[in-house]
């Protein structure tokens, strides 16, 4: 489940760095099993965490939301909803990235991280934990 307290942070972050309007963020926010998300957005397996929509919100896999990467792809999926529908995929997909490695950065020297985090590196431990049936820690 996805607490009201980091959707909320997660909020605050996204008016700081960004122009958008946050107080038109009214979506809701489902966590499921990953195969039930894959079969939504992909109709079968795909390597999807993540997935935004006015028709569905906002869709993410089973994951601890402790963690500074899962965080990460919620803010990632807020940032899509928040987007203007009339700009192409392509520079939204570039944008929500954009800020996901922005925010990634920003906490892990706030938290004193030796490594810091960015999408790929996230990415490569999430597939990781996912193949040996980790629950994205």
């Amino acid at each position: 489940m996805v607490s009201k307290k980091l959707i909320i942070f997660l909020l605050q972050w996204i008016s700081i760095n960004t122009d958008y309007d946050v107080s038109k963020f009214d979506f809701r926010v489902k966590v499921m099993e990953s195969s039930a998300l894959q079969k939504i957005v992909c109709g079968g397996k795909c390597p999807i965490l993540g997935f935004f929509s006015d028709e569905f919100g906002i869709l993410l896999t089973e994951m601890n939301f402790d963690n500074l990467c899962n965080q990460s792809i919620l803010l990632h999926e807020m940032i899509h909803s928040l987007q203007d529908d009339d700009i192409e995929v392509i520079f939204k997909e570039k944008e929500a990235y954009y800020l996901q490695n922005k925010f990634l950065e920003e906490f892990s020297l706030k938290n004193d991280i030796i490594e810091i985090l960015n999408v790929k590196k996230c990415r490569s431990n999430q597939v990781k934990n996912h193949l040996s049936g980790v629950r994205n820690e």
